[in-house]
């Protein structure tokens, strides 16, 4: 086939419900055959996959790209893109029809796992400017870069992500299971020394948690950052400094209401670019995915990055 502006690069992710999966992958391509767009799919098979899929298709001259998956697969075709040898991403389309066990990146949007709705959002082709993250920090020595779509998080934060990683090899993937590891680690992690550099800011001080997000959901539809806004050329920044028993109780109630900010142990605020150092990180979670490295950590935010195919 060749490749046009026009052509979509499909990337999907089957992992869950296989009979339901099926039905979605047979409603796609007949809808994208009834309105005349020629496309290219693969389907995923193990973790990564999606990266080094999305990196060769944006090298091949790709310009628009199709997710069918999670937070997860999302984030992982961002990472493609962006390390893919390419002179600009700033005209390159990426679309969601949410698969996920999560789907805070596509909560924001109103998207849902009702895929005819998603398809539909899809073929009408009206796109948003947005912005995307990257942290460069070092593993074994070697300066690494890592994009991220929705958030990073540090502390707690990517304790509960791993918990969940590690549910899901006996559960599968229920979005109950963020819940479930929050109240696994919440009353057992413990805080840490860092030091925090910003701008705005300089923090040096325990942290318990933290989260770093392009965009509002988390964790399920957790709302650590409620302001964050994927296209204001910002990263809102949430931490939580060593709480007390009572001051984990409180944050839980406020975490999914939106009002965690107002709790007294939170520190939050806007910035373009920060840095985190602590010997006691040694895994942060971007999307949805544990990353392994080392600090210091630097985390910038990439505005007007890439095109956003939205309701």
């Amino acid at each position: 086939m060749e490749i046009t502006t026009e052509s979509w690069a499909i990337i999907i992710n089957p992992k869950s419900g296989k009979r339901k999966f099926r039905q979605q992958r047979k409603y796609l391509f007949l809808s994208l055959k009834n309105v005349g767009i020629q496309f290219e799919h693969r389907i995923t098979q193990f973790a990564g996959h999606a990266t080094q899929i999305a990196k060769l298709q944006a090298e091949k001259g790709y310009k628009n790209f199709a997710v069918v998956g999670g937070d997860g697969t999302v984030s992982e075709v961002i990472n493609g893109i962006f390390i893919a040898n390419i002179e600009s991403t700033s005209d390159l389309k990426i679309a969601l029809i949410p698969r996920g066990t999560g789907n805070d990146w596509g909560r924001f949007w109103g998207l849902t796992p009702d895929y005819k709705h998603s398809i539909d959002v899809f073929l009408k082709q009206k796109c948003q400017s947005i912005d995307i993250g990257k942290v460069n920090f070092t593993l074994e020595g070697v300066k690494q870069s890592h994009f991220f779509i929705n958030s990073v998080g540090f502390g707690l934060d990517a304790a509960v992500v791993d918990i969940t990683h590690r549910f899901k090899r006996y559960f599968g993937s229920h979005s109950f299971l963020y819940s479930l590891a929050l109240l696994s680690a919440v009353f057992s992690y413990r805080a840490h020394k860092i030091i925090l550099n910003s701008k705005e800011k300089t923090i040096s001080d325990n942290m318990f948690t933290m989260n770093v997000a392009n965009g509002c959901y988390s964790g399920g539809g957790m709302k650590q950052n409620p302001k964050a806004l994927p296209y204001d050329g910002l990263l809102d920044v949430m931490l939580a400094k060593k709480p007390t028993f009572l001051d984990i109780i409180g944050a839980l109630l406020r975490v999914f209401n939106g009002r965690l900010l107002e709790h007294p142990i939170i520190e939050s605020f806007q910035t373009q670019s920060l840095s985190i150092q602590s010997e006691k990180i040694t895994i942060m979670e971007a999307d949805g995915i544990i990353v392994n490295g080392t600090s210091p950590y630097k985390i910038s935010i990439i505005p007007n990055a890439i095109q956003m195919i939205v309701p």
